[in-house]
């Protein structure tokens, strides 16, 4: 499951529309596209520091000793804004007066959506489609569930 953060603008209420939902996880998209995906979240100051170390790992990459030293550093830039874009594009919005309205648990962006309104909505949050109910410690001794290995399951103690 993924964490989902819900931003409001300055002065909203919960469930405005104009409410943003950041994925809290790596983003591949910003691994292979770093400038598109700031642009694209409107971190015009990281999209340009990006653009130039982006331009001074190409520079070094053309030179012939240190050519594998220019594609690590592109490579080390697109992995930075990877792991670290999506808290960047929230600080950047807590800076403008943007509060984080809610932290959902969720599998995708359209059940996180579904989750954040009807908890503004009723209060209650739904229970996900694949959560079971908690068995006592007895039910639930190694003798009645063996622990699996692959396809195949083995029993301790025997």
């Amino acid at each position: 499951m993924a964490t989902f953060l819900v931003l409001i603008p300055p002065g909203a209420k919960s469930q405005d529309e104009k409410a943003r939902i950041i994925r809290d996880r790596f983003s591949w998209l910003a691994f292979i596209l770093p400038i598109v995906w700031l642009l694209w979240h409107r971190a015009w100051l990281a999209a340009a520091l990006a653009f130039a170390v982006q331009s001074l790992g190409s520079v070094i990459g053309e030179h012939p000793v240190f050519g594998l030293a220019g594609l690590g550093v592109s490579l080390a830039t697109g992995l930075l804004v990877a792991l670290e874009g999506p808290s960047m594009v929230v600080a950047s919005l807590e800076r403008k007066g943007w509060t984080v309205d809610a932290l959902i648990s969720a599998d995708d962006r359209a059940t996180a959506e579904e989750i954040y309104y009807m908890e503004n909505q009723t209060g209650d949050v739904p229970a996900p489609e694949s959560a079971r109910p908690v068995l006592p410690a007895s039910e639930t001794s190694a003798r009645r569930h063996a622990p699996m290995l692959g396809l195949v399951g083995f029993q301790e103690g025997r």
